[in-house]
């Protein structure tokens, strides 16, 4: 994994140099009375009821048609700006559930948000999770609000990643649901098992002799922490990479809801090593997955798992089959996979490879490639799912009529071009809340 974060330290450097980023500074605004259509295109909505469309109409920060050019053209005004795609794709930005890029940028890495930012925006990203608010960071993230340029949802800490219980001082920050907001209160966060702090708690050796991980938590202990939390009004994300984590992590939010609908949305996040006996837990007590893209095949966190246990790792394909209807999200967890790319993640959850952070594609394990998925089963992950395991589904994540215009354009369309080409596709435009906050270079006629 350090192999991993120096790369991506590299790479991010780079992709920086030329900013000349200094002291953040706050966001634009948008006029009110912006009118843009952009037609003639690919337009992949996330929306099951009108899937695909041609045209869009968007109206200050929102979209506010979405149709055929026929349907949406004769929309135009004096007023308004016609940006003829000219057959690429416009889909909704990627939604990362869970990500770091905030915290560990610039704690791990001494790079400024502004920095981040901008790599993040110029990789499609529009909404995230940071899943690692402690206090401290807490400040130094609600002083850089102004500057925002992603929406992005903060998870409280009620654990630190070893396991160590924080008090209850998350109770100072009551959870927001303000629609369009960049920063909210999204829920809290916590550990249930080792990853970067002890080891993943399995139901087997990964090596002889070395034991079955480390559960933090009794289960009465975690049960107790969930409920508090769901009390306060909390979703709470946990934190679970074994299969003995998830088990522990579905008992607690079982018990807190206690037969009821799960409308905090409660997570698990990470689901690295499920026991096939969990897979239908997730959907019968109505827990949101959060799930890996990229699986590590350019550097393994550790050895393969042994043979009886294979299909037990990452195990996508199945949870899905076994879940239908139940809106599992992808996350990226960056920095802590090599480049920060939607677009990797989308080619390794399709062919389950992984790419470093020059963009080197590693073969996946013959016995891993069972677990592969379809871009339009993976690309509601990361964008509607994602954004339903925010809060945030009613804002963002597909292109719909009343919806934020967060938006990314592209040259191919993703559910149709050979999976290879994915890990060299650029973004064109990234657009939020109807700003362009991306364009890249050549392309400015895409870009308002």
């Amino acid at each position: 994994m350090k192999t991993r974060i120096l790369i991506l330290l590299l790479f991010a450097l780079t992709a920086v140099a030329c900013t000349a980023l200094s002291s953040p500074e706050p966001a634009p605004t948008v006029n009110p009375q912006q009118h843009l259509i952009f037609h003639n295109g690919v337009i992949l909505t996330m929306d099951a009821a009108n899937p695909q469309a041609e045209a869009i109409e968007i109206t200050g920060e929102k979209i506010t048609a979405v149709g055929s050019n026929a349907e949406i053209l004769p929309l135009a005004q004096a007023r308004t700006l016609v940006v003829d795609l000219d057959g690429r794709t416009l889909m909704p930005g990627f939604v990362d559930a869970h990500t770091h890029l905030f915290n560990d940028a610039e704690q791990t890495f001494d790079m400024s948000m502004a920095e981040v930012q901008q790599i993040a925006l110029q990789n499609g990203i529009t909404t995230i999770g940071d899943m690692y608010i402690d206090r401290r960071f807490l400040r130094e993230i609600q002083d850089f609000a102004p500057a925002l340029r992603m929406r992005t949802s903060l998870y409280l800490v009620m654990t630190d990643n070893c396991g160590e219980v924080l008090g209850d001082w998350y109770t100072e920050h009551p959870v927001t649901r303000n629609p369009g907001e960049m920063l909210r209160i999204g829920g809290v966060k916590l550990f249930t098992d080792g990853g970067t702090c002890e080891r993943p708690a399995l139901s087997y050796e990964l090596r002889p002799g070395e034991g079955l991980g480390d559960l933090f938590h009794t289960q009465e202990a975690l049960n107790e922490m969930v409920l508090a939390a769901q009390n306060g009004g909390y979703q709470v994300a946990i934190h679970a990479i074994g299969d003995r984590a998830v088990e522990q992590a579905q008992n607690a939010i079982a018990a807190a809801l206690d037969g009821q609908p799960n409308s905090y949305r409660h997570r698990i996040d990470h689901n690295s090593v499920i026991r096939p006996d969990l897979l239908p837990r997730y959907g019968e007590i109505g827990i949101i997955p959060v799930v890996f893209g990229l699986y590590p095949s350019c550097n393994p966190f550790g050895p393969p798992p042994p043979p009886e246990y294979q299909a037990w790792e990452w195990p996508t394909r199945a949870l899905l089959d076994t879940n239908p209807g139940l809106p599992v999200a992808w996350h990226g967890d960056d920095p802590f996979f090599g480049r920060i790319r939607p677009l990797d993640d989308l080619y390794s959850l399709m062919t389950r490879n992984d790419v470093d952070a020059e963009g080197t594609i590693c073969p996946a394990p013959a016995w891993h490639q069972v677990h592969t998925i379809t871009a339009a089963e993976a690309l509601p992950m990361m964008t509607i799912n994602a954004a339903y395991a925010l809060f945030r589904d009613e804002e963002v994540g597909s292109i719909e009529a009343g919806k934020y215009a967060d938006l990314i354009v592209l040259p191919d369309n993703l559910l149709t071009v050979a999976p290879e080409v994915l890990v060299t596709i650029e973004v064109l435009l990234t657009m939020v809340g109807g700003r362009t906050e991306f364009c890249a270079p050549g392309h400015a006629d895409l870009c308002p």
